[in-house]
């Protein structure tokens, strides 16, 4: 009696057992790492935005920049930039460095939720 599975069709399974078998470890060990991953992006995005901070407040100068703005950009990069959105963009110069710091933060791949600014409505 023959063998359902001929000698040519064995090297090939056990090939495609072991892709398989190393597809589903490397899956397995991604999934543990994702919450670690996630926290260093987190870290290397507030990274980011501290060094754009600095490097476009240093460029345009503080001029016209309100000390309620800096020391908002401030308290969020120390804070981890985890501490909401809680800088609001008063003065035209104010604008312009936000929107200077929305266009280098989406650059460096952060979505728009990650930025600190709002303005909170006053009654």
């Amino acid at each position: 009696m023959r063998s359902r599975w001929s000698a040519k069709c064995l090297p090939q399974m056990w090939r495609a057992l072991c892709v398989v078998t190393v597809a589903l470890a490397a899956s397995t060990t991604v999934n543990v790492s994702v919450q670690a991953d996630e926290r260093s992006w987190a870290q290397e995005k507030c990274a980011r935005y501290d060094k754009a901070f600095r490097e476009i407040l240093d460029m345009v100068g503080r001029e016209g920049i309100t000390e309620h703005f800096i020391k908002g950009n401030e308290a969020f990069i120390k804070a981890g930039c985890s501490n909401g959105a809680d800088v609001c963009p008063q003065s035209p110069a104010d604008f312009d460095l936000a929107n200077k710091l929305t266009l280098a933060a989406m650059g460096f791949g952060t979505a728009s939720t990650f930025l600190p600014f709002v303005c909170r409505a006053t009654k």
